[in-house]
């Protein structure tokens, strides 16, 4: 069991030191019919290209924003045989209603989502992608991740 903490703390660490920094404005989706969506490719909206790509829809809700897509993203994980480093490619459908917690007026209309475990758009109707994809590459990594299907483990050294 100890051994698994550490292992997701230093993948935790690893992916929290890649986060993606990517703040979306959605406040003209939001003065728009329920329904609207917005399509984006997360390869033009994401400060650090390369390790994350996928399509996510935007659509509004009346309560919030409602985002859903598949995300391919890349980390980097330990072997739980060998304890060698290697890339490992994810590729997940992600959903997720980000509530609004301020009317257009300013006043509050609904409790923080975060004490709930949820997200919500932020006061100057934002929404955080980078944390959306940081969260759903983390529930979607193996618990034993394998360099390949056929990694030996760590070799004995013979004299």
């Amino acid at each position: 069991m100890l051994a698994w903490l550490i292992q997701t703390d230093r993948i935790e660490r690893r992916v929290h030191t890649a986060s993606l920094h990517c703040v979306l404005n959605v406040a003209t989706l939001l003065k728009e019919p329920v329904g609207s969506r917005r399509d984006y490719d997360l390869g033009e909206i994401i400060c650090e290209p390369g390790t994350t790509r996928g399509k996510l829809t935007l659509t509004h809700t009346g309560r919030g924003v409602l985002v859903r897509g598949e995300v391919t993203a890349e980390v980097e994980l330990t072997c739980s045989r060998c304890l060698e480093d290697f890339c490992y490619t994810l590729t997940f459908p992600a959903e997720e209603e980000f509530l609004r917690t301020v009317d257009d007026a300013g006043s509050m209309t609904h409790p923080r989502p975060e004490d709930s475990g949820g997200f919500a758009l932020g006061s100057d109707n934002t929404l955080d992608i980078g944390e959306f994809i940081r969260q759903y590459t983390l529930l979607n990594l193996p618990m034993k991740p394998l360099c390949r299907p056929d990694c030996t483990g760590i070799a004995k050294e013979t004299r």
